[in-house]
């Protein structure tokens, strides 16, 4: 998150991993999931040294849905067919030497390469910084709805790694579900992974994940989770942000729909240093955590 002061002399923050950005009282309002309102009352409080009064828990609004626009669409199709070009085979060593992601997996679900607006045209509020690997976002459906720009170019990606689309072309998701090659495995447990290129991972390992696109809106997705009618193995990076994310999940989705499976770093970082192990070393751990999930209502077997 960045916080800095505009050309009026007002202090406003940008949140990186949700697109959320404005002043003091949007970020109150933001993480206390309340009105702009209370927050300007919190903030009276707060600046008066007033004892401060707990705010009523209230439940934070559902985003409106948008699906991605024509234009972030044609973007995405013409990033997936030069991944496979001879343009992209740097890409495709970064995805499949790098971090280890299975190819069919990456045509699934349209994975490709932008080799940066000198090269290839596109509308305006697309990425346009460089270089990079396009990582689009899916809904239960399979519908495109998203699509995030991975930044190869280390002199960009040290600026800013990751690069979002503007609003008109789409929303950004609380969780992407990705497509599996070939039919879901319906009877096994869904992975709930932290970001899309860990959830790919598990998918190229043959199991279904779903994505919880940013640590952060954990509290505001446990109804969507809740409605997948299969066993949930939590997966989300041991930081801070991930321990506290499966923390709400767990508490909220209760033991009997879901457990943590701990994995030291992330999912990812756990298929570089596995290598073609990684499939054995993931069954292993959800083995392991699946002994700790026992439903305590049975529920029907249903794709993602």
């Amino acid at each position: 998150m960045s916080i800095f002061v505009d050309h009026h002399g007002r202090q406003r923050f940008t949140c990186w991993a949700t697109g959320t950005s404005g002043t003091a009282i949007d970020l109150v309002a933001v993480t206390q999931c309340i009105t702009a309102g209370d927050a300007i009352e919190w903030l009276a409080a707060r600046h008066s040294h007033e004892p401060l009064t707990p705010l009523p828990s209230r439940t934070p609004p559902t985003p409106a849905r948008r699906d991605a626009s024509s234009a972030l669409r044609r973007y995405v199709n013409d990033c997936a067919q030069r991944l496979w070009q001879p343009e992209g085979a740097a890409a495709v060593r970064w995805l499949v030497e790098h971090r280890r992601l299975v190819p069919n997996v990456l045509r699934a679900n349209q994975v490709g390469y932008d080799p940066g607006p000198r090269r290839m045209s596109r509308a305006q509020g697309l990425p346009r910084l460089g270089a990079g690997v396009v990582i689009p976002s899916f809904d239960a459906a399979g519908v495109l709805t998203y699509a995030q720009t991975r930044y190869l170019d280390p002199d960009v990606a040290a600026e800013r790694k990751y690069d979002n689309p503007a609003r008109q072309h789409g929303t950004k998701p609380r969780l992407s579900y990705p497509r599996r090659p070939g039919p879901a495995c319906n009877t096994s447990a869904i992975i709930v992974c932290e970001g899309v290129i860990d959830a790919l991972t598990v998918i190229g390992a043959g199991h279904d994940a779903v994505a919880l696109v940013a640590a952060g809106d954990a509290g505001s997705v446990v109804k969507q989770l809740d409605q997948l009618d299969r066993p949930l193995l939590i997966a989300i990076d041991c930081d801070i942000a991930g321990n506290n994310a499966a923390d709400t999940l767990l508490q909220y989705l209760g033991s009997g729909h879901a457990a943590r499976v701990t994995i030291p770093g992330d999912i990812n970082d756990l298929a570089q240093r596995h290598g073609d192990r990684f499939p054995a070393v993931l069954a292993a751990t959800i083995r392991a955590a699946r002994t700790r999930t026992r439903p305590s209502h049975p529920r029907p077997c249903r794709s993602i």
